[in-house]
């Protein structure tokens, strides 16, 4: 089996596009890369994440200038991209050390602070998901924890990944602590929680 690129970022896909679309750029290129080993497979850089999920920055360039496309990038494209809007919300750098903020599948634990949420926090997913989500809760699935938006919109705008017209659903959190759940600042407009039971679910729209 052939190994997966992670500079191609996660799931990778075949360079040269076939598809009439056009190639990535490099920033796209980079924030894929950061993801798929910062989230899912730091193994394959021979990278080693704390328990935060974070890992030396001066190591990461020199891993990224090992693989193909990445031979000339410095630290300052990195700290760029990370300040960048686009990025910001999903990667931090702090002491010297980059995490992604959430989005992790590892099997090594990401430890959070507990954090007091906002008095409702939303999902948007499919119909079909909605439905089940309503009876059965709300699991984090492939993912380490639940991801919520602070907002309706933000979570419209998730929920357009996957449908075109999304469920949004909404999360009485208090309702949602007194049994027991914790909830984690992921980013400006992401939250992240354990699992969360259906009373706690409503339909939003």
């Amino acid at each position: 089996m052939q190994k997966r690129n992670p500079s191609e970022g996660s799931p990778p896909r075949r360079r040269g596009r076939r598809d009439g679309r056009p190639e990535r750029s490099g920033e796209e290129r980079l924030s894929r890369f950061l993801a798929y080993v910062l989230r899912h497979h730091p193994e394959e850089a021979g990278i080693d994440l704390d328990e935060h999920g974070a890992t030396d920055l001066d190591a990461l360039v020199e891993t990224l200038r090992g693989q193909p496309g990445f031979a000339d990038i410095t630290r300052e494209q990195i700290e760029a991209l990370v300040a960048s809007e686009s990025a910001s919300q999903r990667f931090e750098i702090r002491e010297n050390r980059i995490r992604a903020r959430y989005g992790h599948s590892l099997a090594q634990p990401i430890q959070y602070e507990p954090a007091e949420p906002p008095e409702f926090l939303f999902h948007g997913t499919t119909p079909q998901d909605a439905e089940t989500i309503l009876v059965e809760g709300l699991n984090p699935g492939e993912r380490q924890r639940v991801h919520l938006s602070i907002d309706m919109p933000a979570s419209r705008e998730v929920g357009r990944r996957r449908s075109r017209e999304p469920v949004i659903l909404q999360i009485d959190t208090a309702s949602a602590r007194k049994g027991g759940v914790q909830f984690y600042r992921g980013g400006p407009t992401v939250w992240l929680s354990d699992t969360i039971p259906p009373e706690c679910i409503t339909r939003a729209e």
